[in-house]
């Protein structure tokens, strides 16, 4: 008798442990780098302006989300930020006191992802402070994101157009 009892217990014992190492199933993380450019047509006057980038979300071209589904996307963590402006002969880190990068799109509202307030280098090229707490998968599981980035002009400059290319690097947790 004691053997028709302990089976069904065992056997229910075996179904819930297996089913709590299906749904349990590891999160891996990539890391992926993701570039645009950002531009705006002048003139530009001291003060903030913005430059505008779309980006066209295609998991199956990003290196290292082939395979990787919107569905499957848990979270998106920035790890770092680099602008690199394009128009070296007409302007450089010197003319500008700050920048700022904010993400938006047509189902998610715009957030600060990035600021860097003094700007002390000189040259084309600037890393960025980035926010820790900021959490990307939204805007990775759409179609379409904008990046704005704000640059705060020392003096007026009166260049047809200004550009910026943006690096990011993020890590992507996914299943």
């Amino acid at each position: 008798m004691k053997k028709v009892i302990n089976f069904p217990i065992k056997l229910l014992s075996v179904v819930l442990i297996v089913s709590f190492f299906v749904t349990c199933t590891p999160s891996t993380e990539t890391k992926i780098n993701l570039n645009t450019k950002a531009t705006a047509m002048g003139p530009f006057f001291a003060g903030p302006n913005s430059l505008i980038a779309e980006y066209e979300v295609d998991l199956a071209t990003i290196e290292g989300l082939e395979n990787v589904s919107a569905k499957q996307i848990k979270e998106v963590k920035v790890n770092s930020i680099k602008l690199n402006l394009a128009n070296e002969e007409e302007l450089d880190l010197s003319d500008i006191y700050s920048a700022s990068l904010q993400i938006v799109s047509g189902n998610t509202e715009m957030q600060s992802i990035a600021i860097k307030n003094p700007i002390e280098s000189k040259g084309n090229e600037l890393v960025m402070d980035v926010s820790s707490e900021v959490d990307l998968s939204e805007y990775l599981k759409g179609k379409q994101f904008s990046l704005v980035l704000d640059l705060d002009f020392a003096e007026d400059s009166f260049a047809e157009q200004i550009g910026a290319i943006i690096d990011l690097e993020l890590t992507v947790k996914h299943k």
